[in-house]
């Protein structure tokens, strides 16, 4: 179900944030980084998010208030 979000484009383009949420451990790690919806919207914007993913070859998940991204490209089954 896509939801419809109030925030389309970023506040600001903070490229050093883009840059420090894509170094984190769990990137280095192919695990899994989660982030607040409105820290990316006001940080960096959806469409930005989706292609940095998109190119790294990651998952990107809505899941309530936070956007988590998977760091690699593995099928994803849920279980429960």
């Amino acid at each position: 179900m896509l939801m419809h979000t109030p925030f389309e484009s970023p506040t600001a383009y903070n490229p050093a944030w883009r840059d420090q949420l894509f170094s984190a451990d769990a990137v280095r790690r192919k695990g899994v980084v989660r982030r607040k919806k409105g820290a990316i919207h006001r940080e960096v914007g959806l469409s930005l998010l989706r292609a940095e993913v998109e190119a790294r070859g990651f998952q990107l998940f809505d899941v309530g208030t936070d956007y988590l991204i998977v760091c690699h490209s593995q099928p994803i089954t849920r279980l429960a």
